[in-house]
């Protein structure tokens, strides 16, 4: 067990971590964050419908939307739009997760009768989710240097299932693939 003192030490460690922690949060514009994800999904939706406009025109495919409430840390409360799609008597629904993720700029569960898949918003080049993570010197892991901001080219890709997740471009074809996975087609 550690001495009195020595958990003091680490204590105060810890205070300042999270202060530290606390004041990079706070230089954070979370409404330009939460707006850029609603842009990012509503870009998702709109090549969703173009994917699926000759069905749409045609008839044979509804699309809807309802607004959902979402609640992430530090962005707080907010609205964004689930989609629904109408094929027949099957029902696929688009439901948006949220932004503050690990590993990815966002996420949206695609659920049908049959099954869940997920689609998740990431750098157009990653094959496959990538963590790094800078370690000073005395061990304790950090942010990486801030810096310009990084020019990502954000895509919206489907992940497969762990535990060996990849990453599938989304296109036309891959996503008459996952909604017939998940309506079970």
């Amino acid at each position: 067990m550690n001495t009195p003192r020595k958990n003091a030490t680490e204590f105060d460690e810890f205070v300042l971590r999270q202060q530290s922690a606390e004041v990079e949060a706070s230089s954070v514009d979370w409404g330009q964050e939460r707006e850029q994800w609603l842009h990012h999904l509503n870009d998702l939706y709109t090549s969703v419908e173009a994917f699926l406009k000759p069905y749409i025109d045609g008839g044979t495919i509804a699309v809807s939307y309802k607004d959902v409430l979402l609640n992430e840390e530090n962005i707080g409360e907010y609205t964004a739009r689930q989609m629904m799609l109408q094929i027949g008597k099957q029902h696929v629904v688009f439901t948006p997760i949220g932004t503050l993720l690990i590993g990815t700029k966002g996420r949206v569960d695609v659920e049908g009768a049959a099954g869940r898949a997920r689609l998740i918003l990431t750098d157009r080049h990653a094959q496959r989710p990538q963590i790094k993570v800078t370690v000073r010197r005395d061990g304790d892991p950090t942010h990486p240097e801030t810096g310009p901001a990084l020019n990502i080219d954000w895509r919206w890709k489907i992940a497969t299932m762990p535990p060996q997740v990849s990453y599938i471009d989304l296109t036309q074809d891959s996503l008459f693939e996952l909604v017939m996975e998940v309506a079970n087609g």
